[in-house]
Formats: C-alpha cells, structure tokens, sequence
C-alpha cells in the first residue's frame, strides 16, 4: 500500500437511513458507543520516523551524565496527525470484526454484519452504532468491544452523526430531525 493512502471508511447516510427504519419496523435495540482515543489504536505497517519532540535526551555512553538529543525516534503506533492513523485504525477493527465472524458489506465499508447472531454494526471513524434484535445481543458485542478497546457506552441511540433520533417503539416510528422514515411499518417515500 502506498505511504500516502488514507483510508478512513465510514457508514454511508443512506446505510444508516435503512438501519433506522428496519430498527423500527422490527422493534430492535438500537444503542451507540464511542472509540476513546481511536488512531492511538492503529498499528503502523510502514517504518514511520518523526523528529523528537523538544526536552528529549539520551545518554551519549553508558554510566554517564552527558546527553545528546536524538535526531529521530521511530514511531511504533499510530499517532493524531499521521496520515496512516485513519487506515491503521480501520485495519485494527476490521480485524476485530473479522474475528466476531462479523462480516463486512461489499458496498459500504462502514457496515459489519453477524448473520448467525442477528447483529448489525456502523463504524462511523470512531463512533459505532450496535443494532439487534435482543438487548442479550447488544451486550455480547458490548463486552467483546470493551475487552478490546477503551469505549465510551453512549446508550440508546439518541444521535449520530448529526442525525438526531426519536424512537416511538409502540408506534414503529422512528423520525431523523424530526423527519419520519418509517411510520407503522412502511418506509416514507
């Protein structure tokens, strides 16, 4: 892969529309979480070296008390800033999902699916919207997340990225700003 590729797939607005409305239509659970400090996640696949910050000395020999500041310090994560941080912190949960048996979607990069288990993923760069049929499901991923990574866990889904979410689960509404997508179990036009 070339050094420069940056790659930071996130669900498309359309995805997140029809998992809004088939979360309605089918009464699931539908909860959010947050990656803390996501790129310091990522592990690098390239040698990335960076001039070392101001303050930093090393010995010149050993036992002994004169420094000298070193001209480099190779890099062995992901930091804010870096280019690679965006696809080094996809690569990682990619992976991750790969080892859940979750499997991607072909056309939107941003979408993991477990068929066996009914679960549904978004990966919005370091926000994740977990949908499922049972609250027990919710809390399998949950866990396994949690183990993984440092999460934040945001509850039920009352925003995402920008999308402002109100559930009426009596009535199967479901209403993005304020604009319904799926009343009584059919998709607005």
């Amino acid at each position: 892969m070339d050094y420069d590729e940056t790659l930071a797939p996130v669900a498309k607005f359309m995805t997140i529309r029809i998992l809004l409305a088939l979360s309605c239509e089918n009464n699931w659970q539908l909860e959010g979480m947050d990656v803390k400090t996501v790129f310091l996640n990522g592990a690098l696949e390239e040698q990335i070296y960076r001039k070392v910050p101001e303050g930093i000395a090393i010995p010149v020999t050993k036992n002994t008390n004169i420094y000298q500041p070193p001209m480099a310090c190779q890099l062995i994560k992901a930091i804010y800033g870096l280019k690679q941080s965006p696809r080094a912190w996809y690569g990682r949960i990619h992976t991750f999902f790969q080892v859940q048996e979750f499997t991607r979607h072909d056309h939107d990069y941003g979408l993991f699916i477990h068929y066996e288990k009914q679960v549904i993923l978004l990966l919005y760069v370091d926000d994740l919207v977990v949908a499922a049929p049972t609250r027990e499901l919710i809390d399998w991923i949950r866990e396994k997340l949690h183990e993984e990574f440092e999460m934040t866990d945001l509850g039920p889904m009352r925003n995402f990225v920008g999308l402002e979410i109100t559930r009426k689960p009596r009535r199967k509404e479901c209403s993005p700003f304020g604009e319904s997508i799926c009343t009584k179990g059919h998709p607005s036009s």
